[in-house]
């Protein structure tokens, strides 16, 4: 018992779960084919010279820290009691904040800045009549958010798959 605990511990000790648009899909694009989900993830989270930010990522780390943070204390305790592996730890914290991320992205409307009226224009022209939200265009960035374990070496050991909400 005690050996398999050390060994899920040593687990957590050499992996770490990535969280938000991953490197692997930094090239995917969306139906423009023009812009890939980094470049749009970028734009959106720091703003360009004629768009503001509209933080997605720090809002969802910055609000829920509390949650985020006892998340990662109870997983981690339940590896020491040998209740859960060091990977479905770290799985649960991946599949948790990246919902916390994807809620983010789709309460933009309470929180950033509102499109506008251009990009509203666009959006209604691409059959997006109903979708005035920011962050939503064909739900592309949500689509986009997911999580991978590495190891020590950078190899991933696990990638979750795209999910839409």
């Amino acid at each position: 018992m005690i050996v398999k605990a050390l060994k899920e511990i040593e687990y957590l000790a050499t992996r770490q779960v990535e969280i938000g648009i991953l490197a692997i899909d930094k090239s995917l694009t969306g139906e423009n084919k023009k812009t890939t989900i980094l470049e749009y993830a970028i734009y959106n989270e720091y703003g360009t010279s004629s768009m503001p930010a509209r933080p997605f990522m720090r809002n969802a780390f910055d609000n829920n820290r509390a949650i985020i943070s006892n998340l990662i204390q109870t997983a981690s305790m339940k590896v020491i009691k040998g209740e859960k592996s060091g990977k479905e730890a770290l799985m649960e914290i991946g599949e948790t904040i990246r919902g916390l991320i994807i809620q983010s992205i789709a309460t933009a409307e309470t929180w950033a800045v509102p499109n506008d009226p251009k990009t509203l224009k666009i959006k209604t022209k691409n059959g997006q009549a109903n979708n005035t939200k920011p962050l939503i265009d064909n739900r592309f960035l949500i689509k986009s958010i997911r999580y991978q374990i590495v190891n020590e070496n950078g190899t991933i050991e696990y990638l979750s798959d795209f999910k839409d909400v």
